[in-house]
């Protein structure tokens, strides 16, 4: 799944009708094998590409494309995207860390799939353009049941994170830090989540 932070304003992560999200939907979706759709928050323009490729015994193989940008000309706000996996009481995760920060797979086992490996792949700017800076959280954390996902991402925020683009300014901004789950609930599951933090436009792949 995808969450998402504009810093200075709130977590989002499923679009209600009352929380200010002023548009979603998708607009092409064959019900199988690709889907386009967009998300207009804010300012923030979020458009989610998938593309399924059929084979195997568990269905086959995705690839999913998230592109950010923003309405208006002028300064992007800070925007975070957390894509994370979790399990609900079957099957295991294990994170695959680059540099100790990014969390650049996640490898898997699930009755339904078998072996599994989902790949974050770095950011990179719109059209031709090469790789874009960011800053990279993860949180691995157990997860009491996938109702809790929400509160268990905005209890693992913390402004301590620092954003260094190299020759601008710094800024703080809300990470993840591991907090090992919500107290007094036992975890059924796992959660693992990638959370990169960068200026739009840019385009993620997974």
């Amino acid at each position: 799944g995808l969450m998402w932070l504009q810093h200075g304003g709130s977590l989002r992560h499923t679009s209600e009708q009352n929380d200010g999200v002023s548009r979603y939907g998708w607009l092409m979706h064959d019900g199988e094998n690709f889907g386009v759709q967009e998300i207009r928050d804010e300012g923030l323009v979020l458009r989610t590409e998938f593309v399924k490729q059929p084979g195997g015994e568990h269905g086959g193989d995705w690839s999913w494309r998230v592109t950010a940008k923003m309405e208006s000309k002028g300064p992007a706000p800070l925007l975070s995207l957390f894509f994370y996996v979790a399990t609900d009481g079957q099957g295991t995760l294990r994170p695959v860390l680059e540099n100790g920060t990014r969390l650049a797979a996640v490898a898997g086992t699930a009755e339904e799939l078998g072996d599994f490996t989902l790949t974050f792949l770095p950011p990179t700017g719109e059209g031709e353009e090469g790789p874009k800076y960011a800053s990279y959280n993860f949180l691995a954390a157990g997860l009491p049941g996938l109702h809790r996902l929400t509160d268990l991402v905005r209890q693992s925020l913390r402004e301590s994170s620092v954003f260094s683009p190299p020759g601008r300014p710094r800024r703080r901004f809300f990470g993840v830090s591991s907090t090992g789950g919500l107290p007094g609930e036992p975890p059924r599951g796992q959660l693992l989540l990638h959370q990169v933090t960068l200026e739009p436009p840019a385009v993620l792949e997974v």
